[in-house]
């Protein structure tokens, strides 16, 4: 047992467990990817995801022996991602689900019937309780400025930290936890995230990256 829901056009798919248990689009993404792993052939298959993907979706496809690649956030970039020879799966946690040996674009019919055979084999909520979540902060700041407060941002993560990626934004990876700064694509807002595998941490690492945007606001 399970439950759908589709947007508007049926690219995007979200889920309930036959309980009626939300299903977070990062664990939806990490059994939809461990899935296709299990069923490749490929020796050393990658999954696309954004940045801004949970460490719970890392975690679960290490455990499976695959690893993920990182694009910039949009499905449109997954699925470029996608095209790539060893990348078995593509996936957002907003709800955009990519099998590139059927189709490189968000396929929510697609998705619906590939899930439905998961939970056939296995009740949803049992495999959902195998991926282990951890805590998520976000917050939006509102400015008017977006790029010359990115530009700060970037120049002081790239000075203080030692692994900083700037695909989408500046993201930071600390070990245990992470965090993200990006500018938003339709509105006046700089959007942070940050992850870690314990809660202290996760604020922490939060409260970080908040301090940076607030600086680089003045």
């Amino acid at each position: 047992d399970l439950g759908i829901a589709h947007d508007g056009d049926a690219d995007r798919l979200r889920a309930v467990t036959g309980a009626g248990e939300f299903l977070s689009g990062d664990v939806l993404l990490a059994l939809f990817a461990r899935e296709a792993v299990a069923r490749s052939d490929v020796a050393d298959p990658r999954v696309a995801v954004p940045v801004d993907t949970s460490l719970a979706v890392d975690d679960a496809l290490g455990e499976a022996g695959a690893t993920v690649t990182h694009t910039r956030v949009g499905d449109v970039f997954v699925a470029e991602r996608a095209t790539e020879s060893d990348v078995v799966f593509g996936g957002e946690p907003s709800g955009a689900w990519i099998w590139p040996a059927e189709t490189l674009c968000p396929d929510g019919p697609l998705a619906a019937c590939r899930l439905a055979a998961l939970a056939a084999d296995r009740p949803l909520d049992e495999r959902a309780a195998d991926i282990e979540t951890y805590p998520i902060r976000r917050a939006n700041v509102e400015t008017t400025e977006k790029a010359a407060v990115m530009s700060r941002v970037e120049e002081r993560v790239l000075a203080e930290y030692d692994d900083v990626r700037t695909l989408d934004g500046v993201r930071a990876d600390c070990g245990d936890a992470w965090f993200l700064v990006r500018a938003s694509g339709t509105q006046p807002l700089v959007r942070i995230t940050a992850e870690a595998r314990e809660k202290t941490r996760a604020g922490e690492v939060f409260e970080s990256a908040r301090e940076i945007v607030a600086d680089a606001e003045n």
